[in-house]
């Protein structure tokens, strides 16, 4: 029986105009009613969350920064948190500015980064936010960051990736959220890890979780929950690991999911 619901939010929950659809949200209604728990897990700023944790109606709380912290998104109480070390965080800041790609930082959930570049702003807007441009990030990462977020063209990231895993080795992560974002992330974070966690805090064994997700960066909580769902504009990786494949975030995939297998229709 499943207990509870984890959801991430751009390209699966979120249509492409960045709006829940009603179908879905009627869905997510439903299950609350029925005393399961919803809730939200994405690669997103809680504050960019918050929004739509109210439109829903959630009480618990939510799995951001892909799982760096658990936090309780209305109270801001943080239940768990594992932050880039800072002197992880200062490395890269000249690496990128030599790559001349575009890079954030996230501390106390607020958007730093050098320069109000274009990815800079279309990504700050995307998250409903306000940036702060600072000049030097590396003054700013004397504190850990909750993550780091390189934002550019999608050979760029690719590139970048690939060289900081051979220089970084397993001091971090570096996951792709979407084919432009690359999240760089501590060891071990993950959006399947926050959920373990926070699925035993309440009890619960994984084969009562779902989870539906459509993204690299979903792919470990897709994996851990019993009930793992890909969203159907999702990648190859998160459909292997699923064991239902939905609609795509457009048409209502997340309320097909809880049809299926969570009210049985």
């Amino acid at each position: 029986m499943i207990r509870c619901i984890a959801i991430d939010l751009d390209d699966t929950l979120l249509r492409s105009d960045l709006t829940i659809s009603p179908e879905d949200k009627s869905a997510i209604r439903r299950a609350i009613k029925e005393g399961i728990k919803v809730l939200l897990a994405s690669g997103r700023m809680v504050q960019s969350m918050r929004p739509y944790v109210r439109e829903l109606g959630l009480d618990v709380p939510v799995i951001a920064y892909n799982g760096a912290i658990i936090q309780e998104a209305i109270s801001g109480k943080i239940l768990y948190h594992r932050p880039v070390p800072p002197e992880e965080a200062r490395r890269l800041v000249p690496i990128f500015r030599e790559a001349e790609i575009h890079l954030n930082a996230y501390i106390n959930d607020e958007l730093y980064m050098d320069e109000l570049t274009e990815w800079g702003q279309k990504y700050a807007a995307n998250a409903g936010v306000t940036p702060h441009p600072v000049g030097d990030l590396c003054r700013y990462l004397e504190e850990p960051s909750h993550k780091l977020l390189a934002v550019g063209e999608a050979e760029r990231i690719d590139w970048i990736q690939e060289r900081l895993r051979n220089e970084f080795g397993d001091r971090l992560q570096f996951v792709k959220s979407k084919p432009t974002y690359l999240e760089i992330l501590a060891p071990e974070v993950s959006k399947g890890a926050a959920l373990r966690e926070l699925a035993a805090g309440w009890g619960l064994n994984r084969n009562e979780v779902m989870a539906i997700g459509d993204a690299p960066n979903d792919v470990s909580m897709v994996a851990w929950a019993g009930a793992g769902v890909a969203i159907g504009n999702g990648v190859p990786e998160v459909k292997e690991k699923a064991v239902l494949v939905v609609a795509d975030h457009d048409h209502n995939g997340v309320a097909e999911a809880l049809d299926k297998l969570v009210f049985k229709q």
